[in-house]
């Protein structure tokens, strides 16, 4: 490995790779390939079942090999429900985790109560609770087949404003939505961004893209989710180390 140099390492903080895989053993095996070049690692519902089918306690696998992990299980349920998930996401290794902020005021407000709870039973500060606006699987069109009455933009502007009222830690919103939010609600709020695109390459099902240069050059305290732009590529660890020499030269 080329050692980082110092803008190289602060945007390999900033990377979230997607383990969007169907099996532990795959997940691992990217954390140990790539965890050179990607700081944070999002586990999201498929990865967490097969976990759980298979007896193997992910995350701790996971932070064992120097990574931290994203929790993407994206809570929506009764206040109380969430309160519980929000308390057993948080332990060792779980940097983020989310909800949607289309639950409501009182099941966000349990969950940020869960993630204190949780941490003071396992001796850690508390994860980061931050709020899915809409999904970058969606577009104006979506939101009108929901007849929703509103557009994809002025949506995830509304609930980034219930978000930071809520006291939330952040929120989920598309990459290319982020700067502009970042000057409305500020640098101590976390912007967490999928639809990241490299080369060509980005999630399969995603509508909302940007580039990770053009990321990190609209907002400064973003966390950029990357999947198939790494993981499909040729060679993972030489396209991830672009990305980050990328990112540096925007920094």
């Amino acid at each position: 490995m080329t050692e980082l140099t110092v803008k190289e390492q602060l945007a390999r903080k900033r990377v979230c790779l997607a383990l969007d895989v169907p099996t532990v053993q795959d997940a691992l095996g990217l954390v140990t390939e790539l965890s050179d070049y990607v700081g944070t690692f999002k586990v999201g519902k498929q990865l967490h079942t097969a976990a759980g089918n298979e007896s193997v306690n992910i995350i701790e696998e996971i932070h064992g090999r120097g990574g931290e992990i994203f929790l993407d299980l994206k809570l929506h349920d009764t206040p109380n429900t969430v309160y519980e998930a929000g308390r057993v996401c948080a332990v060792k290794g779980v940097y983020i985790f989310n909800v949607h902020v289309a639950g409501g005021e009182a099941m966000c407000r349990k969950a940020i109560e869960g993630a204190y709870a949780g941490a003071r039973a396992s001796g850690i500060g508390k994860p980061k609770v931050i709020g899915v606006t809409v999904l970058t699987s969606l577009n104006d069109e979506d939101l009108v087949v929901q007849n929703l009455g509103i557009g994809y933009d002025d949506l995830v502007m509304r609930r980034t404003e219930l978000a930071v009222e809520w006291g939330l830690d952040g929120i989920v919103c598309p990459a290319n939505k982020a700067g502009e939010l970042e000057k409305r609600f500020g640098s101590d709020f976390l912007y967490v961004t999928p639809g990241i695109a490299w080369a060509g390459k980005h999630g399969t099902g995603q509508k909302q893209l940007y580039t990770p240069d053009m990321a990190v050059r609209d907002c400064r305290n973003s966390i950029l989710v990357l999947g198939s732009a790494i993981t499909k590529a040729e060679d993972r660890r030489k396209t991830a180390c672009e990305i980050l020499q990328a990112m540096a030269e925007a920094l």
